[in-house]
């Protein structure tokens, strides 16, 4: 611990009012001792009344000053005591911009802080609290035999036994997001939400973008500024960046048309930089090319892979490639093993899965993803990989409707969901009952509620990572091996 007298320059100020219902009491003022973080990565402390107070941007072991309501988090004043653990900021609207959380903190401590809190989460599945018994017995009805006690959840067979034994994917701390959606501010510029607000600042640089989307924002800028009498906000819905081949792309949602000269205007210094310009009038109205092609590809593996811009694809590249190499390293697929990729996308795994096993089976909810795969599979001449569209969340139609599920079962499964998790598909996994199930996941909280399942089907949780897809966010991706028996 280092003394300081003074709190460095981070913002937090307006930027963490939260505009909470029910909040009670006046502001008060407190003086803190930072004992832990909570699942956010905020600052927790006893209050006077030993109830537990939050301070984003504190950190473990430091003292600070900080004001607000008990039932809000606080905001942060002066620190008193600051933590080694802390750095300054590498961005100059760190505190006021809503898109991260945890730039005040080193980076090494970043991913503990992850890996620590995905720890707490998978111990409660290996050693669940009991249930509290009755204090009286009740009087079993005749003709049943009185139930056991028993705990909430049988305890959940895994290898892994501690924090240390969670291994860890990490990244490029800054400059690594290839892909962002920003919105107008009011003064007509891009930028990201504020802080607890629905509202757009404006932002010059993004340090976390790749150096061609900060490049690109910039320009975007000052061509939006070259025109200050039009309402941006009444024309555009959002931007979207892209840093993908063959040259960066931007996408306008466009609500009402621009004025001509405007849009002329943005073509032309789009234009000058090589870049390309694309828009789209409705939410789900077809992309129209403006300058250049729409068609865009990205690299994994050995792999170029087409995909449509406004649909999802990783925004970290980098860690993107790690992670499909982890998950061959953990997976040694043998070349008369079947695979079943679920929420496959246009192939991110499922193409370089076929270079080693005997067949794999990609299943993605967009016919249109499908389709994109397919020709991706065509194109690269894969001939050992298929692809279909159906609903995962309703996964008991596929088995009853899809042959190719009945009459081959899949000796291995690949499961990459959305934020729910796969809880829609997960009973018809069981019945599939592969011999190893590589789960991928982007929320904690769905992870472990599927692994429960999962563990009470005998299924054993081998390996487990953190992977840390996005540095400098609360934001948690995790990989995990498990092994039927």
């Amino acid at each position: 611990m280092v003394r300081s007298s003074h709190f460095s320059r981070l913002k937090t100020a307006q930027a963490l009012r939260q505009q909470q219902k029910g909040s009670e009491g006046d502001i008060q003022n407190f003086d803190l001792h930072i004992e832990s973080l909570n699942e956010h990565g905020q600052g927790c402390a006893q209050g006077p009344a030993k109830e537990m107070l939050t301070v984003p941007f504190a950190l473990p072991g430091e003292r600070c000053s900080a004001k607000g309501r008990l039932n809000e988090p606080l905001q942060l004043l002066k620190l008193h005591e600051v933590s080694d653990q802390r750095q300054q900021a590498p961005c100059p609207e760190y505190g006021e911009c809503g898109g991260c959380q945890l730039q005040h903190m080193r980076y090494a401590e970043q991913v503990r802080f992850k890996r620590e809190r995905l720890w707490q989460g998978l111990s409660k599945l290996i050693n669940p609290e009991p249930k509290a018994k009755p204090k009286s017995k009740p009087k079993p009805k005749l003709g049943r035999k009185p139930s056991q006690n028993k705990a909430n959840h049988p305890a959940f067979n895994s290898d892994v036994r501690s924090a240390e034994a969670i291994s860890i994917l990490d990244s490029s701390e800054l400059a690594y997001r290839r892909r962002a959606r920003l919105g107008i501010s009011e003064q007509g510029r891009l930028g990201f939400r504020k802080a607890a607000s629905n509202d757009t600042m404006s932002i010059e640089l993004c340090p976390i973008l790749t150096p061609p989307l900060q490049a690109m924002m910039r320009v975007l800028n000052q061509a939006l500024a070259t025109f200050p009498k039009v309402d941006w906000r009444s024309h555009l819905g959002h931007v979207e960046l892209l840093d993908v081949e063959p040259a960066p792309l931007a996408l306008l949602r466009v609500v009402k048309t621009i004025p001509q000269g405007a849009f002329e205007h943005l073509k032309t210094v789009v234009a000058e930089h090589g870049w390309r310009l694309a828009i789209q009038s409705q939410k789900d109205a077809d992309i129209e090319a403006v300058l250049g092609e729409l068609d865009s590809f990205y690299s994994i593996g050995r792999h170029t892979l087409a995909f449509e811009p406004g649909r999802f694809i990783q925004v970290n590249a980098g860690l993107n490639e790690a992670m499909l190499k982890q998950a061959l390293q953990w997976l040694q697929l043998q070349s008369d093993e079947r695979v079943l990729d679920l929420f496959c996308g246009v192939g991110n795994f499922t193409l370089p899965l076929a270079e080693q096993a005997q067949q794999v089976l990609g299943i993605e909810l967009s016919e249109d993803m499908v389709s994109t795969a397919q020709d991706n599979a065509r194109r690269l001449g894969v001939d050992n990989v298929e692809f279909m569209a159906a609903n995962l969340d309703v996964g008991d139609a596929l088995l009853s409707n899809d042959e190719r599920l009945t009459e081959s079962r899949p000796d291995v499964v690949l499961l990459d969901p959305p934020r729910a998790g796969a809880g829609g598909f997960i009973p018809t996994l069981l019945e599939l009952s592969p011999e190893r199930i590589l789960y991928i996941s982007c929320h904690q909280g769905s992870l472990l509620r599927d692994l429960r399942r999962l563990g009470q089907a005998s299924y054993r949780l081998e390996k487990l990572s953190l992977m840390d897809m996005f540095p400098n966010t609360e934001h948690v991706e995790c990989m995990a091996l498990l092994r039927k028996g």
